[in-house]
């Protein structure tokens, strides 16, 4: 009871104030970002299992299994079954080569078709498939087999009437065996066509959408049971550009909040501070009345204890408010609804809030043990809150706040190394400039001489706050650089014309003439490739069968026939990383992740069967890959004197626009033979997932921001008691408001103009580490941080020193001395 009521008191008296709202800012700012982040990413799995047309995906070249069906009902799970193949498709005068995916009538589980009744239309949604006896074909399909609606086609010994044009069948953007003009038909008509023999080659997926919890269940029961050339798929993994996108946008969102919770450990240091300094008096009287350390430790955890649950409780609320009011600002940005937060995210925010108090405000506490009784008949005697155990514990727990929040310890390790270097450069160069200060200002008059006087005079006081405006202006600056060029350089990786469409299966007499058609239609084309097929069988003659078993992992090298070529000179997107390349080297050259996938270095040597034949080659190079840039790429490359005696085929990509599409689909009409992957939904997926990150970082910006002013402010009024002595003083002997309001723009301007110089550098130096290390960027200088930096911590800083400190100047000398 004692404890309350000493808090009913402080707080009447405004003295725990600080502390709560520090607090609650901690708790909110962290449970709104996180609740928000949690949110975003959920919705970008969301929409990428709509690629898979399905939250998970085993993929194998065997039937699907009764045991693995009954595994997935048992565990609640939604399934749909699809085999792809490839097959001729008839019509009266026509046939066509087809990649036909049969599928289950409630098939997808996520996402949608996307059909029209018109040829080469846009198209609109269908939740569901084609209906037993139906065939929906891709216009490009309806244009070789020249027929349309309403018509019948053969597929095997089965006849099917086009009930619509196929504009996008989720589920198979990812796949690269979906080269052929696509069609889909109903699951119960496969076994009618009798295309499917003893030896055909198809893919069997069964699909799988229900609880999380459920499929990481299924996941593993079924991953040790997985057979060759059997593949796990979720819609991380499903491909090298939504992984990648997903990670990065991941990676970005992370950013932010591990920033949220070093803006929360900065509120906390400064309220914790004030609040120890409030209590000198009051513990130094109970410890005259008799009260033991046991008793105060009580009353003071109790006190924490009290605020801490009320903070926690206005935190929460507040954060829960804040993702929703960030969520609805961004509705009609989002191309989804965002999913809806779940209430057991909020372990962040309360967990911030607990570390933050042991971190911030217990070692602080402790000091209070011991204040000497004679405090109460000497007040302006002070306890040394100063110690490196104390700088340390706030260190490691912020420390410990970001590890919990990021999953890792790479961000967190920049974002400290950052704040230490920060912390030693403001050490050294507040210490000098603050030197240098006072000794330009001996016997000051101006106004500006008292400012910068002021500055030495409370040294370590300033220092902190040079340290706080640092961090908080390197804070802004780091998420202005990633907003205006992290992602500006994530999206100049996959810029507007970026390759949609690949071309296959082209005969050396039809690239010209296709490249004749495209230049006609203004259509981009990237270099051409010869392609053979072969699979790797030795590593430095030992066979892979026998290096790899079934229940390991295989390299992607060895779990599927590959797509040869050969090329003199490197692409564009490809960089030599070791070795040689060239048309003289007679060697193979290898892709970066497969080599190390492998363990594989110059001189090993790959068995490789081309074509029923046996080739012994070494590695002459290894060469990293843009898979982003959507050009034809390849793992192997191998010398022209090897592959030049085998038929090839070419392949290409090209970037087609809305208005040409239709055109060049029927110019392509001529090539029957000649096969097309649409990547565009991939590509529209991914540019989808970078804006949605842009969004979303732009918020967070204005939030932490927001956040950064309140802390801001805070830190000027830990300083208010010592800066109204010292006014009443001024005006006392006879200084003038002007004079005094000169002083504090100085102290202040000064301040904040450091604080930007220094923030600005610290932001550089982080941004550099998180463009190398986080986001595998290209190093960039970003000049707009060396003018926003110091220019907005001299307006900023000085604005909000003046508002906080106007009390110096309104209130007259003696009620001034009066109160303190």
């Amino acid at each position: 009871m004692l404890a309350i009521k000493l808090l009913i008191r402080e707080v009447r008296n405004g003295d725990v104030l600080t502390l709560l709202f520090a607090l609650i800012l901690s708790i909110s700012t962290v449970t709104g970002i996180d609740l928000f982040v949690d949110r975003l990413q959920t919705s970008f799995t969301m929409q990428s299992a709509t690629l898979l047309a399905a939250d998970r995906v085993v993929r194998s070249n065997a039937p699907v299994s009764p045991e693995r069906l009954e595994y997935a009902l048992e565990q609640g799970l939604d399934t749909a079954k699809k085999t792809s193949f490839s097959s001729m498709v008839f019509s009266n005068d026509n046939l066509q080569l087809s990649q036909v995916s049969a599928v289950t009538s409630n098939y997808p589980l996520r996402g949608s078709y996307l059909i029209d009744d018109e040829v080469f239309g846009a198209g609109y949604v269908n939740e569901t498939g084609p209906e037993s006896g139906e065939i929906w074909v891709s216009s490009r399909l309806a244009s070789l087999l020249n027929v349309g609606i309403g018509d019948t086609v053969q597929v095997g010994e089965v006849d099917l009437v086009i009930r619509h044009y196929l504009v996008r069948d989720p589920g198979s953007t990812g796949s690269t065996f979906a080269i052929a003009p696509r069609a889909v038909i109903n699951h119960d008509d496969l076994a009618k066509t009798q295309v499917v023999q003893p030896g055909s080659r198809v893919r069997y997926s069964l699909l799988l959408a229900g609880n999380e919890d459920a499929l990481n269940q299924y996941e593993t029961w079924v991953t040790p049971n997985l057979q060759k050339g059997e593949r796990w798929r979720t819609p991380k993994n499903g491909g090298q550009g939504i992984n990648s996108a997903i990670d990065r946008a991941e990676s970005f969102l992370l950013l932010a909040g591990t920033l949220a919770v070093v803006m929360s450990g900065v509120a906390m240091a400064l309220a914790s501070s004030r609040y120890v300094r409030r209590h000198l008096t009051q513990v130094a009287v109970i410890k005259t009345l008799g009260a033991t350390p046991k008793k105060i430790a009580q009353l003071l955890l109790s006190q924490l204890a009290i605020l801490f649950l009320v903070g926690t409780g206005i935190g929460l609320t507040l954060g829960w408010l804040i993702q929703e009011v960030i969520a609805l600002s961004l509705a009609s940005l989002l191309s989804t609804v965002l999913p809806s937060a779940s209430i057991t995210n909020l372990w962040l925010g309360i967990l911030t809030g607990l570390m933050s108090l042991l971190a911030f405000c217990v070692p602080l506490l402790m000091r209070l043990f011991d204040v000497s009784p004679l405090t109460v008949l000497h007040p302006a005697g002070k306890v040394q809150l100063k110690s490196l155990s104390l700088y340390l514990m706030a260190f490691i727990g912020m420390y410990l706040l970001m590890v919990v929040y990021t999953g890792g310890v790479l961000l967190p390790s920049i974002m400290m190394v950052a704040i230490f270097v920060v912390a030693l450069a403001i050490g050294i160069i507040g210490y000098a400039l603050f030197k240098l200060g006072r000794k330009l200002t001996s016997g000051a008059v101006s106004g500006w001489q008292i400012g910068l006087a002021s500055l030495h005079r409370r040294l370590m006081g300033n220092l902190f706050q040079l340290l706080v405006f640092t961090l908080i202006i390197m804070l802004g600056l780091i998420l202005i650089g990633v907003k205006s060029s992290l992602i500006t350089d994530w999206q100049r990786q996959l810029p507007v014309d970026a390759p949609n469409h690949y071309l296959f299966n082209v005969q050396e007499g039809e690239v010209q003439q296709i490249s004749d058609i495209a230049q006609d239609l203004s259509i981009p084309v990237s270099e051409w490739y010869p392609m053979v097929r072969g699979r790797v069988v030795q590593l430095n003659g030992q066979d892979v069968d026998d290096l790899y078993t079934a229940e390991d992992k295989e390299p992607e090298l060895i779990s599927r026939e590959m797509n040869l070529t050969w090329s003199n000179q490197l692409a564009e997107d490809n960089v030599l990383l070791e070795g040689e390349f060239g048309a003289n080297v007679d060697g193979l050259s290898v892709e970066e992740e497969a080599a190390k996938e492998m363990d594989l270095k110059l001189g090993d040597t790959l068995g490789i069967k081309i074509g029923g034949l046996d080739y012994q080659l070494p590695i002459t190079s290894i060469r990293s890959v843009d898979w982003s840039s959507m050009k034809p790429n390849f793992y192997l490359i191998l010398p022209q004197s090897i592959l030049s005696d085998f038929p090839a085929n070419y392949v290409s990509s090209v970037f087609i626009d809305k208005q040409n599409v239709q055109s060049f689909y029927q110019k392509m009409a001529d090539f029957p033979t000649v096969s097309m992957l649409n990547v565009g939904d991939l590509i529209l997926q991914i540019q989808l997932i970078i804006a949605q990150v842009s969004q979303a970082i732009q918020l967070v910006l204005f939030f932490i921001l927001s956040s950064a002013v309140l802390v801001l402010n805070a830190s000027v009024r830990a300083s208010l008691d010592e800066r109204l002595e010292e006014g009443a003083l001024l005006r006392t002997l006879g200084a003038s408001k002007t004079l005094i309001r000169q002083s504090m723009l100085v102290e202040f301007g000064f301040l904040g103009f450091s604080a930007g110089v220094i923030g600005a550098l610290a932001a550089e130096l982080s941004l550099f580490g998180l463009q190398v290390f986080i986001f595998e960027l290209a190093p960039s200088i970003h000049p707009l941080m060396w003018i926003l930096g110091p220019s907005t911590g001299f307006i900023v800083v000085s604005i909000i020193g003046l508002y906080a400190g106007k009390s110096v100047l309104t209130v007259p000398p003696m009620r001034m001395l009066r109160s303190l």
